[in-house]
């Protein structure tokens, strides 16, 4: 077995094993719905977007049998920045679970990081069959508990409106204003990702703000029938009252119709999850983490999950 570490993207064989590989797996999204991804022809980019990446694929005689992506990040905690891993991938063949996979993976990663980080997370769709508590905590991995509770939404694009545009440094200030109290990450580098140019949206009052990019340069979401679900992505999301939360998807929805988007991902607490109003689609997810305190609120990017 040869494990390839991969920080660019990978030569042809290699990334057509990959795309044959992603294939065997699907997420959850929602009752009765679910989706596989595609990284493309880059699968580390997106990784690369969250932070200092590399991918670890373990293959055998050209047939690709497990992934593990990590991305070294920032997560703000506190209003104080520490470093932290963030696991981002993890999958192993259905015929090569329970062998020697895994611990191929974890050797190399555990061996990529160092001691860059004193603590890590990850963000799983609900109703995924394998979670972080149940391969962590063992082959020299920090056991990865429950942190948080989040709201994935997708929000049906609406009608264009007046728009709240903001430069970065406007909405830098006042995602870190309103958030100060959250876990948050450092939010990446979005035109890594996103086809579209990424805007911030900040409300005239400050009272919410958001960044609208998508994923399509780095990974795209492949529905049921085979089709894509094609979304934009609110990032970076800050509000002052649910209120302010469902103003600012309002507006999100109208700004990623104009840019040709049908629908719009933000993950958001649990308990404003009503914000997205009808025709939402509401898919539960948990965040796990090593070496951070539970019950801590969290602040996550569906453009990284």
């Amino acid at each position: 077995m040869t494990v390839h570490v991969l920080t660019a993207a990978p030569p042809a064989a290699l990334n057509a094993a990959l795309a044959g590989f992603e294939k065997q797996f699907a997420y959850p999204l929602g009752p009765g719905r679910s989706f596989r991804v595609s990284h493309g022809a880059d699968y580390p980019r997106f990784f690369r977007a969250v932070g200092d990446a590399a991918c670890f694929v373990a293959g055998r005689g050209g047939e690709v049998l497990g992934v593990l992506g990590l991305a070294v990040t920032t997560l703000r905690v506190g209003g104080v920045g520490r470093p932290a891993v963030y696991l981002g991938d993890l999958k192993v063949a259905p015929a090569a679970r329970g062998g020697r996979v895994l611990v191929r993976l974890a050797d190399a990663a555990r061996e990529w990081v160092g001691g860059r980080a004193d603590c890590g997370f990850a963000v799983v769709m609900d109703g995924t069959r394998v979670t972080p508590d149940a391969y962590t905590g063992r082959l020299g991995i920090p056991p990865f508990r429950v942190a948080a509770k989040v709201a994935v939404l997708r929000v049906l694009a609406g009608a264009p409106g007046a728009g709240w545009e903001a430069d970065a440094a406007a909405g830098e200030a006042c995602f870190a204003a309103l958030t100060a109290d959250q876990v948050t990450t450092a939010g990446g580098d979005p035109a890594e990702r996103s086809e579209a140019v990424p805007a911030w949206l900040v409300a005239p009052d400050g009272s919410a703000c958001g960044r609208l990019e998508d994923t399509r340069r780095a990974k795209r979401l492949i529905a049921d029938d085979g089709g894509e679900m094609c979304s934009a992505h609110l990032s970076c999301i800050g509000y002052r009252t649910p209120a302010a939360l469902a103003d600012l998807l309002r507006v999100a929805a109208g700004a990623a119709a104009a840019r040709g988007f049908p629908a719009l991902f933000a993950a958001v607490t649990p308990e404003h999850a009503a914000a997205g109003g009808p025709g939402t689609v509401v898919a539960p997810a948990t965040v796990y983490a090593a070496g951070l305190d539970p019950g801590l609120s969290w602040a996550v990017n569906t453009a990284e999950v």
